[in-house]
């Protein structure tokens, strides 16, 4: 895999491109054939993945009444507080491959595959094929790819976002830490694909472009070497060009969203209460626990063990087969010096970021995968003169490139097609039987919109999920307002008062059970064992029950109000 065999008459070029189809392909089968299976008949896991699934319907509802004027509105929406390119593109692909789940989950194939062919593209423009195809072995190693949470079959940014920065990375490798001036517009280029595809990454981005710039004014001010300032003032001149080229194109779209993106991460992650439940649900508390959440979990979530043993595998090897000492080296790492430079900034900047952060989450950590797998590969690069290949008496020369991309396509393929489900598959058809009820209710009484009560914050269990399964089984765009046990009334606790207003209100409602499995984190899940009761007894006797099941060990009732009464009829829960 260094170079394609003489005897082959293959052009190399070509010998690589044939084999990393031959990769994609294999990829999207094994992709295609867990969605099939495993993923589309079933609830999405998540409030996120729900949001951006019917986000993407309604845009795709919106293109069949608007046309295309629909999406161009999308692209600047001002109510996006985290992105607008994702739903964005979901819907574009409805318009290949018809509007279901399994074409616009497709995203995500499309990136991964964008990011290896990049990966391979620049690990071979600065090194060699065989680099090339073991950091192509390592990222398919990772565990992030397949996490159930953020991973290739998880519907919302952070995948997406991982492979863009991914991507960005890479490029800014090639342009040799912006040594090169003809390469600055490509990384500029990505640069704003992935804020307009996650808002958020602005900080990233400015923050590593910020560092460099001062890595290299300082260099320019102390370097006595006349040629070594010379490249310190391109390399900022550089910097500089990218920066103010993503701050034209992004700084506009994010200040049209001002106001939402405030109220998303100013009050959400900042101001509000919010971040210390979402502490809480993760069993962070101390400061120790804050400052040590990200190592771990980039280390063991998301870059994986795999990934680690491999790679220390090749280096182990190496050493062992040039015996080099420590200083030797140190001595050949500054060939990529810049580069490592670059991409240590590309993974601290966003650790010091997210771990400023109260509220934590198990997901975006990934976003510094890539750049740790390139810093992983060029230090091959650097430190291994012989390549990677083996010459055993036995079998001649073998490649330890073919070795790794054995591995990796193992593991790939295990974990791909691998069930991640988070419960029992009779559990998830029940999920599926509830909401398809709920839908058909409002089906057969020709309602457009119905407004659902809970008594329990879980993903299973709100609005969106009846909604979901309206549009992709019954084909019909229900609105379905959440009440109790959604919004404002959701994870936080909830009065007495507010509870009983809110369910006089409910065209639907899910009753379950007052103490079983009542520790959730939430807060609204523990408050409303005060005045349970209550709320089952004005129920029972208003509304009709038309299904109950059980879901992981706890019942399920589910209750409508008989259409003849209205919320005025019916009145209000008495004190």
């Amino acid at each position: 895999m260094n170079d394609c065999p003489e005897s082959a008459r293959i052009p190399a070029r070509h010998f690589h491109a044939i084999l990393l189809i031959a990769l994609f392909v294999l990829e999207a089968a094994i992709f295609y054939v867990h969605i099939a299976r495993s993923v589309a008949p079933f609830y999405p896991p998540t409030y996120d993945q729900l949001f951006y699934y019917l986000s993407t319907y309604d845009l795709i509802h919106a293109a069949h009444v608007r046309g295309m004027q629909a999406f161009i509105e999308e692209l600047f929406q001002p109510l996006s507080a985290t992105g607008s390119t994702f739903v964005l593109q979901g819907g574009l692909l409805s318009l290949l491959g018809g509007a279901n789940r399994t074409t616009i989950l497709s995203i995500n194939l499309i990136y991964l595959i964008a990011l290896q062919a990049v990966l391979f593209g620049v690990i071979r423009s600065v090194s060699s094929a065989a680099f090339a195809w073991t950091g192509i072995a390592l990222l398919l190693c990772t565990t992030t790819i397949f996490n159930a949470a953020g991973g290739i079959y998880d519907y919302r940014i952070d995948f997406s976002a991982l492979c863009l920065y991914g991507i960005w990375c890479c490029l800014v490798v090639w342009s040799r830490a912006f040594q090169d001036t003809g390469k600055v517009l490509l990384v500029a280029l990505a640069g704003i694909l992935l804020v307009y595809s996650r808002f958020f990454t602005i900080i990233y981005i400015a923050g590593v472009l910020g560092a460099l710039l001062l890595i290299n004014i300082v260099a320019i001010w102390r370097s006595p070497a006349l040629d070594r300032k010379d490249l310190a003032k391109q390399r900022a001149r550089n910097i500089a060009l990218c920066g103010v080229i993503v701050a034209a194109a992004c700084l506009p779209r994010l200040y049209l969203s001002r106001d939402a993106i405030y109220g998303y991460y100013m009050i959400g992650h900042v101001l509000g209460e919010e971040k210390f439940i979402r502490a809480n649900e993760l069993g962070i508390g101390s400061l120790a626990e804050h400052l040590l959440y990200y190592p771990k979990s980039i280390l063991k979530d998301h870059i994986g063990p795999l990934t680690w043993v491999l790679a220390l595998a090749l280096a182990c090897w190496s050493f062992a087969r040039d015996r080099v000492t420590i200083r030797e080296v140190l001595g050949r790492l500054p060939i990529f010096g810049q580069e490592f430079v670059a991409l240590g900034l590309a993974v601290l900047i966003p650790l010091a970021i997210l771990t400023v952060n109260t509220s934590k989450s198990p997901v975006v950590g990934g976003i510094a995968t890539v750049p740790i797998i390139l810093m992983m590969v060029l230090f091959g690069a650097a430190t291994w003169p012989r390549g990677v290949t083996i010459r055993l008496p036995s079998l001649g020369v073998l490649n330890v490139a073919v070795l790794a991309m054995i591995v990796g396509l193992i593991a790939f393929g295990l974990r791909g097609l691998s069930t991640k489900h988070l419960a029992p598959r009779a559990d998830l058809d029940r999920i599926a039987l509830m909401a398809t009820t709920i839908a058909r209710y409002a089906a057969d009484n020709h309602l457009d919109h119905i407004s659902m009560s809970v008594d329990r914050v879980v993903d299973y269990q709100n609005a969106s999920v009846p909604k979901l399964y309206s549009i992709e089984q019954l084909h019909r765009n229900l609105e379905v307002s959440g009440l109790l046990g959604h919004g404002a009334y959701g994870i936080f606790a909830t009065s007495r008062d507010d509870a009983r207003r809110l369910l006089a209100e409910s065209d639907v409602i899910v009753l379950t059970d007052p103490y079983i499995d009542r520790s959730h984190p939430y807060p609204m899940n523990t408050k409303i064992k005060e005045y349970w009761g209550e709320l089952a007894q004005w129920t029972n006797e208003h509304c009709s029950l038309i299904y109950s099941t059980e879901i992981l060990g706890i019942p399920y009732r589910v209750y409508v109000r008989p259409r003849a009464q209205t919320p005025a009829k019916q009145g209000s829960i008495a004190n």
